[in-house]
């Protein structure tokens, strides 16, 4: 008999990759434990903010005739 298995992935942002856990788990409540309790020990590091921001904006226009 073969059993589903679930893998977990998640989306942190729109600008980043979806990311895949490590591990398989056979119900979605396992997964979903799992994925929580994954997320509960995150532990992260802020490399780099810049000082100044600077951000081009770009306007086009769209003309109609």
């Amino acid at each position: 008999m073969v059993k589903n298995l679930y893998a977990v992935w998640i989306k942190i942002d729109e600008t980043l990759p979806w990311i895949e856990l490590k591990g398989e788990y056979q119900t979605r409540i396992a997964a979903k434990k799992a994925t929580k309790e994954t997320l509960k020990s995150v532990k992260m590091k802020i490399v780099k903010i810049p000082r100044k921001l600077r951000v081009k904006a770009l306007a086009t226009a769209k003309t109609t005739r």
